[in-house]
């Protein structure tokens, strides 16, 4: 392809056929006359180099394949032939036989697929005949209103890529939001906790008060009913002694009770009464002076004993003073019994009291007789039962009456 027409092939083979080699000429003639004075390639005989190659190869290819030189030889002849050489060659007849040969192959590749494309060109052009009319003008109009609704879309979808922007950032808002509402509900977490153990902590109290309450209330229900003074000087009788805290009052021609039994007696009598005094908070016209087996009533300056003891020629005096103690003694009593009396009541003292004597018997010992002083000292002790009764009852249910003579 790449030799002139004006150049003669037939002048570039010269002597026998063996030795005959054809000069391949550049696009450019002067320049190729000018190289090939200088520079060209002499193709030896092809039937000897095929005759070598066979030699040499013929046991390891199998028959009809060509040598490797072979193959390196058309492919440097194709190369040649297709003016990749700034250079002229000469080419010998049966390489340029292989070359046309290559080429035309090409050639004929290259019809072949030309025929492929214009019959699937021809196809083309013949379905596109088919829409020109009403059809293209429709499949127009539809491709005009599908480019519309893409306008549209795209519209759309540039106004959703805003929206989704902005809701982006309302999102990293809403983010610190709620960054901010987990920080402060860790702390209300924090604080519900501390408040939860204040709670516990109150609650035990409470629950600890509670039963403190109530052990001092069952306590106060139980001392309210327990008779403090009845059960601190117990009152009762013992045939014909009465007697206060297991002493006995009193004595008799057959029953000496000794004068420490009768004094530690009066002593417990004097102290229930001055308990009850001032349990009630009244004045009383003398003052009682509890001292146990050596108790005593002061009236006035003047201090009598309620206690007495055997003696011989003093014993006179000495009754005399005891005498006046316990009539002292009763008066208190008395006195007592009138201050429970404010309120008008049915209730009434078992033993009327009437200056020294309690149902009829005088309680001074110098002039009664021992049994009458005796019974006189029970009564006198039964009354103070009645009114240790009378006062605890009050002050558990309130002033509700008085005491009667």
């Amino acid at each position: 392809d790449d030799v002139p027409p004006s150049v003669d092939v037939s002048a570039s083979f010269r002597g026998s056929l063996a030795d005959s080699f054809l000069i391949v000429h550049h696009r450019d003639d002067e320049a190729s006359r000018a190289v090939l004075k200088e520079s060209f390639i002499v193709v030896p005989d092809v039937r000897q180099e095929v005759a070598k190659s066979t030699e040499l190869e013929e046991h390891s290819l199998p028959k009809g394949l060509p040598t490797p030189d072979q193959v390196a030889k058309v492919e440097k002849i194709i190369k040649l032939a297709s003016g990749q050489t700034t250079q002229d060659h000469p080419v010998c007849s049966e390489c340029m036989k292989l070359v046309v040969a290559e080429v035309q192959k090409l050639v004929d590749s290259q019809q072949a697929d030309n025929r492929v494309y214009m019959e699937a060109h021809a196809r083309l052009q013949e379905q596109l005949g088919l829409f020109a009319g009403e059809m293209g003008e429709a499949l127009q109009a539809e491709i005009s209103d599908l480019e519309a609704e893409e306008r549209q879309l795209q519209a759309k979808l540039e106004a959703l890529a805003r929206e989704e922007e902005e809701l982006e950032k309302a999102l990293k808002e809403q983010q610190i939001i709620e960054d901010n509402l987990a920080l402060e509900e860790e702390s209300l977490w924090a604080a519900y906790a501390d408040y939860q153990l204040d709670l516990e902590t109150v609650e035990d109290d409470s629950a600890a008060t509670a039963s403190a309450i109530k052990y001092a209330t069952s306590e106060l229900n139980r001392l309210q009913k327990t008779h403090l003074l009845n059960d601190m000087f117990h009152i009762t009788d013992q045939g014909p002694f009465g007697t206060i805290s297991k002493f006995r009052m009193g004595r008799l021609p057959d029953h000496p009770v000794p004068w420490e039994e009768i004094n530690a007696a009066w002593g417990q009598a004097c102290l229930l009464l001055d308990a009850l005094v001032r349990k009630c908070n009244i004045p009383l016209p003398c003052k009682l002076l509890p001292k146990g087996s050596f108790s005593a009533i002061q009236v006035k300056s003047e201090v009598f004993p309620l206690h007495n003891k055997d003696g011989g020629f003093t014993g006179f005096f000495t009754n005399r003073t005891y005498d006046t103690a316990m009539t002292h003694f009763l008066l208190c009593m008395d006195t007592l019994t009138k201050y429970l009396q404010r309120d008008s009541s049915v209730t009434k003292l078992p033993y009327k009291i009437e200056g020294d004597k309690v149902g009829g018997y005088s309680i001074q010992f110098m002039f009664s007789q021992p049994d009458r002083w005796t019974k006189a000292l029970k009564f006198m002790l039964a009354d103070l039962k009645w009114m240790v009764a009378f006062v605890e009852s009050r002050d558990r249910t309130g002033p509700r009456g008085s005491v009667q003579r």
